[in-house]
């Protein structure tokens, strides 16, 4: 008797626990496809987030471009991915030249590597990551012959940064924030190379004739609501060259949009104001400008336009930088690129300018995009930068380039002598190769 007196307690016991998880709606599952098997997880595709009240959406930090990234031709690059995604990311880009220029003084030959770099970025966890990024510099600047060991090349950090990435539920667009200290990236070349696939050819008109330091030791905020972002950046505005030396501080204001972004086009606009200075002087460093790219499978281009106030620690130039670019792709593995840049120095301070072309052939590239994958991505997550991820691994790429400078007025070598000009033929390598581990 005893026994079943238990056997009866027990039993009403557990009744209400059993009816209670009975009660509870079964989870969904998966799909099945046309082949009527359950629906696998596409290659490069973000996992499907658990529901809110389970645990919090895990972040992705593809609004947080990683700058330098050489982009995909036809298509956008991402930064290396989510940390919460993957414990070790490295990326590997390397440009090599082999270049013969023909000028109104003697002309010369030469190999040079022009860009060699590596990153790697850990997680930290479900919301924070660290990168570190070397790069391959010369050790005295440019025309100058005192350096290293007789001008070496020498490895430098290009960014070390510790970051953290968060998605905020429950707003009608896809909501996140992104924050960074250390030497960060500066968020206008960021915007700018997202989209462009020229650089083993020349850096962007920012960079080239006005300067534009590529990272900094910043603090960088970033806040992305669907297809708009807003990033600011506040530092020592020196970017890696002396950054003890200045008194006053520099922000960096960018905002991007991508109006239209579909597998046939996609549309990417975007504006910059800086206000700072630079120097123990604290010379003026002002700039204001916009861009915008466009792509579709057979036609890439660009524009940027930016206005300076100062220009390498001299407050009292002023002058309008302008350039183009387009890419031509009219079947694999061939690609025809042109470019142009120019800057006009105000108040009759001359001109300096740079154009050319290129042929490209791509004998190898890795990429595991994937339409469905990425519209399933921009279904889960209304945020349509942070489906770019999964577009590209890598490539390769030799070019046949042909690039012409002039210079006229004050901004000539010499002022007062002919017309500066030079005229190069150059021979480029160049690939991207990214690596991940789980």
């Amino acid at each position: 008797m005893k026994s079943v007196m238990k056997s009866l307690a027990l039993l009403l016991a557990v009744s209400p626990a059993v009816a209670l998880a009975r009660s509870q709606p079964e989870p969904d599952a998966p799909a099945p496809d046309a082949s009527g098997s359950a629906a696998t997880e596409q290659p490069g595709a973000d996992p499907v987030p658990p529901p809110p009240s389970v645990t919090p959406a895990e972040p992705n930090s593809s609004d947080r471009i990683v700058p330098e990234r050489q982009s995909d031709p036809g298509l956008a690059t991402a930064p290396f991915g989510d940390p919460a995604h993957h414990k070790l990311e490295l990326d590997l880009e390397i440009f090599g030249t082999g270049a013969y220029t023909s000028s109104d003084g003697p002309a010369f030959s030469e190999f040079r590597l022009d860009r060699g770099e590596l990153g790697a970025v850990i997680g930290l966890g479900p919301y924070l990551g660290s990168e570190l990024r070397l790069e391959s510099i010369r050790s005295a600047q440019n025309g100058g012959e005192l350096g290293i060991a007789g001008d070496s090349i020498v490895v430098r950090v290009k960014r070390a940064q510790v970051f953290g990435d968060y998605d905020i539920a429950g707003a009608p667009e896809s909501l996140s924030v992104h924050g960074a200290l250390g030497i960060t990236p500066d968020p206008w070349i960021t915007a700018l190379e997202t989209d462009y696939p020229l650089r083993p050819l020349s850096a962007t008109a920012s960079e080239r004739v006005l300067g534009w330091p590529t990272s900094d030791l910043a603090g960088l905020g970033r806040v992305t609501y669907g297809p708009v972002r807003l990033s600011v950046s506040f530092g020592n505005g020196e970017g890696l060259d002396y950054p003890e030396r200045n008194n006053g501080k520099t922000t960096t204001g960018v905002v991007e949009a991508l109006p239209l972004d579909t597998p046939d086009a996609r549309l990417r606009i975007a504006a910059v104001a800086r206000d700072g200075s630079v120097g123990p002087a604290r010379v003026r460093d002002r700039r204001f400008g916009g861009g915008a790219t466009l792509w579709t499978p057979l036609v890439g281009a660009g524009l940027e336009a930016v206005q300076a106030y100062g220009i390498a620690h001299r407050g009292d130039l002023e002058a309008l930088a302008l350039s183009g670019w387009a890419e031509v792709r009219p079947a694999k593995p061939l690609a025809l690129v042109g470019r142009f840049s120019t800057i006009g120095y105000a108040n009759g301070g001359g001109r300096a300018s740079s154009f050319g072309g290129a042929v490209a052939l791509e004998p190898w590239r890795d990429r595991t995009f994937d339409h469905r994958a990425r519209e399933q991505c921009r279904t889960q997550r209304a945020d349509q930068h942070r489906c770019i991820g999964m577009e590209t691994i890598g490539y390769a790429r030799l070019w046949l380039a042909l690039d012409r400078t002039t210079t006229s007025g004050a901004a000539m070598p010499i002022p007062g002598a002919d017309a500066g000009a030079a005229t190069t033929l150059l021979l480029i390598v160049s690939t991207t190769a990214p690596f991940t581990v789980d």
